[in-house]
């Protein structure tokens, strides 16, 4: 019992403290590449603003189009906020700059490191201008000479197909720009970047398996010390019950024999039968506790263990309550399978046996059937033992391994039995690396043992 409740413990604090690192983990790694995606987009959005110039062809109502003027000039007359001086939007320009595009927000006045640090990042691009029916004005290409212009005409054909002002296409991060003469388009390395976080994404694994593996070794060594003083108090309990058990065993022995002996001088008596029966029920009772006790206490390492006939070692727990079956009026049939073999301790799969079909015989009705079976499949061993009856609500199946427990406690009481049983079974099963369940299918309940074949050897 302590060691599931330590499991549970651990489970609990290795999937608290896992679930914080990751999320952790997680949020930095998506802020830091949404951060440096946001970064290259402010940077594409200075080069638009640094590179693209209102020198294309005046429109037929200019009559005087403006002189040719110096660079300097330019740029001292250059607007701060728009990167080609646009005209005044009208209403459906202005709905357009609502609705959220990549340059419709306000250039931020950046700092000199800010203003110097952009100019490194986009000192090699790719500019491609369009007409406004999409017809390929130039291409300027300073980023890397093993990029052809056809292979950039590819790269904006596809982006100008997906409609998407902003993105990365390959290694390049690519930004469009629609505006009154056509479409513009700029590209700058982003492979420095994605490396980085890629770099960042592998370290972040890494910390994760670390730090995952840090974390199921301080879990297990913290739920050990929360776990110990119930594991002392369980012990301290287990410890009483054994040494009540060895007190109780020898008085009521005595009482057994003395009503005994009183009932062969006086007769047949009613009190003394009465004395007999109790003392036949406390000392399955102390027998019972003491079993349980032995096969906590007792390593399963240090029993003797060999490899027996599990089909004859079954019929022989059968054959004896094949005739309480047929007092009680009720059909019991077997399906054993022949020839099989187990390697564990016979006697304790036997008491396995017998407390089920026990059981069984205790919860069928006359006129019911009780079926048991034993069968093979390729990995395990099932014993059933199925009996009709009223069934087991679904939310006691799982209680009724536990000590003491019993559904019908006024009917348990009657016929001796005090909710043990079950219980040593399922001590037994463990020790020998067996599972036990129950199920409820069509008034019919049936108890599954599966034993695991691979222990069926020396």
């Amino acid at each position: 019992m302590t060691k599931q409740l330590r499991y549970r413990i651990m489970f609990t604090m290795m999937f608290l403290l896992s679930f914080t690192f990751i999320s952790i983990l997680v949020v930095i790694n998506i802020w830091t590449r949404a951060d440096s995606q946001a970064e290259a987009d402010d940077n594409l959005r200075f080069l638009m603003q640094r590179e693209l110039k209102p020198d294309f062809p005046p429109k037929p109502q200019d009559e005087n189009p403006p002189a040719k003027i110096s660079e300097d000039t330019f740029e001292s007359q250059k607007p701060t906020n728009t990167w080609n001086s646009p005209p005044v939007p009208n209403e459906e320009d202005s709905k357009a700059t609502d609705s959220g595009h990549l340059f419709s927000k306000k250039e931020e006045h950046p700092t000199p490191d800010m203003q110097r640090h952009r100019e490194i990042a986009i000192s090699h691009y790719i500019l491609v201008n369009y007409t406004a029916d999409k017809e390929l004005i130039s291409i300027e290409n300073t980023l890397s000479d093993s990029l052809s212009d056809i292979e950039i005409e590819d790269y904006c054909n596809k982006i100008l197909s997906d409609h998407k002002s902003h993105g990365t296409i390959e290694h390049l991060r690519y930004a469009v720009n629609p505006h009154n003469d056509g479409v513009a388009i700029a590209f700058i390395d982003h492979s420095a970047t994605e490396e980085n976080i890629n770099n960042l994404l592998m370290i972040s694994i890494v910390l994760g398996i670390i730090g995952l593996t840090a974390f199921a070794f301080l879990s297990y060594t913290i739920s050990g010390l929360m776990v110990r003083p119930v594991e002392d108090a369980f012990q301290k309990q287990k410890q009483f019950i054994s040494d009540a058990s060895h007190e109780l065993k020898t008085p009521i022995a005595v009482i057994l024999s003395n009503s005994e002996l009183l009932e062969d001088q006086i007769g047949e008596n009613k009190q003394l039968s009465y004395i007999k029966k109790e003392c036949d029920q406390m000392h399955h009772l102390v027998t019972s506790l003491l079993e349980l006790t032995r096969l906590e206490q007792e390593p399963y390492t240090d029993v003797a263990k060999n490899t027996f006939s599990l089909t004859d070692a079954l019929l022989e727990c059968v054959l004896p309550f094949e005739s309480i079956a047929f007092e009680k009026g009720i059909l019991m049939q077997e399906d054993i399978l022949p020839n099989l073999s187990f390697y564990g301790v016979k006697e304790q799969i036997q008491q396995v046996a017998t407390i089920l079909i026990d059981n069984a015989l205790t919860h069928t009705e006359k006129g019911g059937e009780i079926n048991i079976t034993l069968q093979r499949t390729p990995h395990n061993i099932i014993f059933t033992v199925s009996n009709t009856g009223e069934p087991i609500p679904e939310e006691e199946q799982e209680q009724l391994f536990e000590r003491f427990y019993r559904v019908d406690k006024a009917r348990n009481r009657a016929s001796g039995h005090y909710g043990l049983g079950l219980s040593i079974a399922k001590t037994i099963l463990n020790n020998h690396k067996g599972r036990i369940h129950v199920e409820c299918k069509n008034g019919i309940t049936s108890f599954i043992v599966t034993l695991r074949l691979n222990e069926n050897k020396k």
